[in-house]
């Protein structure tokens, strides 16, 4: 079984919409061919009953000639009821070829203005397929600009015959039908009728125009109406997502309310619905958002007061009497303040991040400094460095936020290590990225954490593990600082050699983007 990656058949409403319009425009091919079999059969069907009928005539001839000679010299001879020789010719030839008697008349010329305004459209839509498309109209018997010469050798040789006779484009014009005359048993002569192409069919095939010009016209109202409501729902879809996009920054962060509850007030459905419920939505967020903005300075600023006054009562306490409930709620009140120390942290640096101009420094250097500073300051962490860069890298942004980052993943590092080797610091260029790793060894990620741990309000450790607050900033604060710099940052699960032992431990990784090298 292959499995289709996951976007890589992406298509758009839109390009879904116009693909159905483009199935659609099938219909009019399939009018087409129904018209083209619609001609075939009304060709075959008028050629049988012209056969027919002069055929008949000619046994009429051979059998009644009195009413053929009652019928001329009554000089009417267009009461024949066989046929309207109001809209044909009827020719009676001699043995010898030569015409002998011409009745009836051939109607002019159709005017095509005198057609009706579908009719034309029928007609316009036919000739216009027929042009361009390798299937011309089915005329079932040969074409000729003088078809009575050959009809009428043919008929005083006894056989019955037709032919369509040509315009000077090579169009039929006329149906001609002519079949040997007989008088007991002995040709002396043919009989050849003409008609023309327009009154063959009567008035079904106008009614068929009429048809197809009528579907042709709601068929264009309904393709355009189709393709305008198209491109306006998509154009409304595409403006709709484009103001969601920008009222958030690249970060992800709601910024400034700035999307429109209404675009276009003549559309009232579900997706102008749809708009006006998204903006509700990011009001209230905007303002959860600046709530939760405000919520560490509030609390700061609301109890950083009873706290002190709270730890100077113990404090006083303390040292009228000794009880071991007094030692405990001292630690609660120094829990409370990390905690408010921890709130006040993430949201000053998040504030510092936004405000801040990033500015090209050599994070080589800067990582020596800050690893000969760690490692005399905090002698607990036992820490092996591997830097292997130019000390003169450079990275856009700002060396103090990398060291607050170091000292959240060395902190982090320190608390959950097994002492099994020290924490691993490294450091190396590949290609035009610089990849800072931070390893200990120690107990192993859970399944699906490798990328929860960097939200804000998460942490592994367990409750009370060493008796102080941990709220999980430290991880979000690193996540906060690595966007800033245009990195990205992983966690993962490893496997470690260390002095010939197999150890497992995490390890964070960091890339980012090197700005140039200067030597």
């Amino acid at each position: 079984m292959f499995l289709i990656p996951k976007g890589s058949w992406r298509l758009s409403i839109r390009a879904r919409l116009f693909i159905l319009l483009l199935i659609l425009t099938i219909l009019p091919f399939l009018a087409y061919r129904f018209a083209i079999d619609l001609h075939r059969i009304l060709l075959n069907n008028q050629a049988i009953v012209q056969q027919q009928t002069v055929e008949n005539l000619a046994l009429i001839l051979e059998n009644r000639t009195d009413l053929w000679a009652l019928q001329i010299q009554s000089g009417m001879p267009t009461r024949l009821s066989h046929l309207n020789l109001n809209n044909s010719v009827l020719w009676v030839v001699n043995e010898l070829g030569q015409t002998t008697y011409v009745v009836g008349k051939l109607p002019p010329l159709a005017d095509p203005s005198a057609e009706g305004f579908f009719v034309a459209i029928g007609k316009l839509l036919i000739k216009t397929f027929a042009t361009f498309l390798p299937y011309s109209l089915p005329y079932p018997y040969p074409q000729s600009p003088q078809p009575e010469i050959t009809l009428i050798q043919h008929s005083l040789n006894g056989q019955t015959l037709q032919q369509y006779r040509m315009d000077a484009s090579r169009n039929p014009v006329s149906l001609m039908s002519a079949t040997p005359l007989m008088v007991q048993n002995r040709i002396i002569g043919s009989l050849v009728l003409e008609q023309r192409m327009e009154t063959l069919f009567s008035e079904s095939l106008d009614y068929f125009y009429r048809l197809i010009g009528i579907a042709a016209t709601l068929f264009f109202i309904v393709m355009v109406g189709a393709i305008v409501h198209t491109a306006s729902l998509s154009n409304r879809i595409i403006r709709l997502d484009e103001d969601v996009k920008k009222t958030f920054d690249l970060k992800g962060r709601l910024t400034q309310l700035d999307f429109p509850d209404q675009r276009n007030r003549m559309y009232q459905d579900e997706l102008s619905d749809l708009r006006h419920h998204i903006y509700e939505m990011l009001k209230q967020l905007g303002a959860y958002e600046r709530y939760l903005k405000q919520l560490p300075k509030t609390l700061r600023h609301e109890l950083h007061n009873p706290l002190n006054r709270l730890s100077m009562a113990l404090t006083l306490l303390e040292k009228e009497t000794q009880n071991q409930q007094l030692i405990y709620a001292q630690h609660a009140v120094v829990q409370l303040k990390q905690i408010i120390a921890s709130l006040s942290e993430a949201t000053s640096i998040e504030d510092s991040l936004q405000s801040q101009q990033p500015e090209s420094f050599p994070i080589g250097l800067m990582l020596r400094h800050y690893i000969e500073n760690i490692v005399l300051l905090h002698p607990e962490y036992q820490i092996e460095s591997h830097l292997h860069i130019d000390e003169q890298t450079q990275v856009l942004g700002d060396g103090f936020m990398i060291e607050q980052m170091m000292d959240k993943l060395l902190s982090n590092a320190n608390d959950f290590t097994d002492r099994q080797m020290p924490i691993q610091i490294r450091a190396q260029r590949i290609g035009n990225v610089l990849e800072l790793s931070v390893e200990n060894s120690g107990p192993l990620l859970p399944s699906g954490h490798e990328r929860q741990i960097f939200d804000g309000m998460t942490s592994m450790r367990a409750i009370n593990q060493d008796q102080q607050a941990h709220l999980g900033l430290g991880l979000y604060i690193v996540k906060l600082i690595v966007d800033f710099h245009r990195g990205k940052v992983h966690a993962e699960n490893s496997q470690f050699d260390y002095r010939g032992k197999r150890l497992q431990g995490v390890s964070f990784k960091i890339r980012l983007p090197i700005e140039r090298i200067e030597r």
